[in-house]
């Protein structure tokens, strides 16, 4: 690559390493590392394409090209994942937020404002990884108390950092520990439960394609072996509560989990309305639980 002179060539150069390496959309994952590389956004990458190529990035470029071709993903190599309009650090201890999750905070935004209009409301994210759905409502309604939970210690450091990044770190509150147990037996339940939990059966992870299966963490692909595991520890965590009701219940779930994720949340009380919506390629993808009584 020593040879190669100018912004195009280098961008060849990434393009035939990447297909060579069975990537399947090299041109446009090298648009991406090399606009990377020069920090520049796709309008200005065009304009560029004659001027020379500064040799002090060819290494960075190199090991990054190297890291993509064994799989890793972009977003991992970056160290960032763009998410409701903002940017999220992400690492290999936390799941990459993916587009379709953010119809789940729509899907909490939308609902809870048609119940509580602009109220003070607490929300708790179970699962919550890099922290991507519990700082996005923390900073799209500044009156709500947003709590995130999480196993993973480090993914709760990434969390934090995120919630920081986003000046929201001080309106939130931070738990180690498993589902919904470090909050049994206070006094009253939050107004909302959202998750995004591990939702994979077991025998399928290894299946996913290698960036995700290799690379992101099993513990939040492993959903148990249907995938339901922790939508049952949930549920039945909710129905015995013995604080206040939840109100309001929203899942982010698998295309085929629609039925089953329903006839759950409906054991959480016996006044329950539950509905699925779906993504924008017309696959269920969220279940939404009212619990009335």
């Amino acid at each position: 690559m020593e040879s190669i002179g100018t912004i195009r060539e280098a961008y060849q150069w990434a393009s035939s390493f990447l297909q060579d390496g069975g990537i399947s959309s090299p041109e446009f994952e090298a648009e991406l590392l090399i606009r990377r590389s020069l920090g520049v956004d796709r309008t200005r990458f065009f304009t560029m394409w004659k001027e020379p190529w500064p040799a002090e990035l060819t290494p960075r470029l190199r090991q990054w090209i190297q890291r993509r071709v064994q799989g890793e993903p972009l977003q991992y190599i970056f160290g960032d994942q763009e998410f409701y309009g903002r940017t999220f650090e992400v690492n290999p201890s936390v799941l990459i937020p993916r587009p379709e999750t953010e119809l789940l905070v729509e899907t909490v935004l939308r609902e809870a404002d048609k119940e509580w209009g602009d109220q003070p409301l607490h929300v708790v994210d179970v699962g919550t990884g890099s922290g991507a759905i519990a700082v996005t409502l923390a900073v799209e309604r500044p009156r709500w108390r947003v709590t995130a939970i999480d196993i993973s210690r480090s993914a709760l450091q990434t969390a934090r950092r995120n919630a920081a990044r986003h000046g929201v770190e001080e309106r939130m509150e931070w738990i180690h520990g498993e589902y919904l147990t470090p909050l049994l037996g206070t006094a009253s339940a939050p107004d909302i439960l959202v998750s995004n939990p591990p939702y994979i059966p077991s025998g399928q992870v290894p299946k996913l394609e290698k960036q995700v299966s290799q690379f992101e963490p099993r513990l939040a692909l492993d959903g148990g072996e249907d995938g339901l595991d922790p939508y049952r520890v949930l549920t039945k965590q909710l129905a015995e509560w013995d604080g206040k009701r939840v109100r309001l219940v929203c899942f982010e779930i698998g295309a085929d989990q629609g039925p089953e994720v329903s006839n759950l949340v409906r054991n959480i009380s016996r006044e329950v309305s539950v509905s699925v919506r779906q993504d924008l390629a017309g696959r269920d993808r969220i279940v939404v639980g009212w619990i009335r009584g």
